[in-house]
């Protein structure tokens, strides 16, 4: 009895500290932010942690710098649309995402946060464009796994190819890739089969969506063109005010994601912590029924065992 007591006084203990560790865990992993590795006017790098407990990447993944080079240079669009503009440029040709001051930003970060990162880290990117000013900066992620690089972006010019197409494959992006952006597709590359093709062609750059409004055009002064102009600036502000609509509707969208992947989390944990407590309870019990088991018969006393050896002689005479 004695030592059953004292293994539950020292499992206590043992519990408490289990659940102190989950409960911290939850603290550190809700609070901790991103770690950067570059941020200035061109743009940043950083690793952040997948709240995701499904996802595990093959980190820390050694790419060599030129194979990042080709994953960068080798994205494109190839409609010539940018956002949701919809504009038309270079006559539906394939345009480049990235030209080569973004892929000479981009490419030893990349690298550089590939080989630093944990399993249950990504690399985070944020690039301006270089293909003109007024152009919303270029959002993505990056991590290896299971022998293939996937490559999201999340805001900006969406590519719709790569180049060489027998190294890529496509598939919807999970929101912690894309930053909670609808609709975003993950190049899966063979970075493996892409060391070995050359370096990809240069094209034009795709331009991401403006984020300025167009200057509305002069005209000559009849008060019916006056009229139009002033129609055309309310049609603009319209414009301008469903836009940050719905770019409040995006980061709302953004932040459910995160409170569902937190819930998701929380669940995880304490089903993992129930399981704990079962498994404890169970060697608890069986150690107990162990040691009632073990006990010895008691000893009879000699007195009795002489008497009751007299009683059996008695009997048989």
């Amino acid at each position: 009895m004695n030592s059953y007591l004292t293994l539950t006084n020292v499992r206590r203990p043992i519990m408490q500290g289990l659940v102190g560790i989950a409960a911290l865990s939850l603290v550190i992993s809700g609070c901790a932010g991103g770690t950067k590795l570059a941020h200035n006017a061109k743009g940043s790098v950083y690793l952040e942690e997948v709240t995701d407990w499904s996802f595990e990447a093959s980190h820390p993944a050694v790419i060599d710098q030129l194979t990042i080079t080709k994953i960068v240079k080798g994205l494109y669009s190839n409609d010539g649309q940018s956002g949701s503009s919809r504009m038309s440029a270079g006559g539906g040709k394939p345009m480049r995402i990235f030209s080569d001051e973004d892929a000479e930003f981009l490419s030893p970060l990349l690298a550089q946060g590939l080989s630093k990162a944990k399993p249950e880290q990504l690399v985070g990117f944020r690039v301006s464009s270089s293909a003109g000013s007024g152009s919303e900066p270029t959002t993505g992620s990056i991590y290896v796994q299971k022998g293939s690089i996937y490559l999201t972006i999340g805001k900006g010019a969406k590519p719709t190819g790569f180049t060489p197409e027998s190294a890529v494959r496509t598939e919807p992006a999970p929101a912690y890739a894309a930053g909670g952006a609808l609709g975003a597709m993950a190049m899966i590359i063979d970075y493996h089969a892409l060391a070995k093709a050359p370096m990809p062609a240069a094209m034009p750059i795709a331009k991401a969506t403006p984020i300025t409004p167009i200057a509305p055009m002069m005209a000559a002064a009849p008060t019916k063109a006056q009229t139009v102009s002033g129609s055309a600036g309310q049609e603009t502000g319209q414009g301008d005010l469903m836009a940050q609509k719905l770019s409040e509707l995006d980061k709302a969208k953004e932040a459910l994601a995160k409170k569902d992947t937190e819930i998701t989390m929380l669940r995880k944990e304490s089903e993992w912590m129930k399981r704990e407590l079962r498994e404890r309870n169970e060697e608890m019990k069986a150690i107990k029924s162990t040691q009632v088991s073990a006990k010895p018969a008691p000893k009879k006393k000699p007195a009795q065992a002489t008497q009751i050896r007299k009683s059996t002689s008695a009997d048989i005479q």
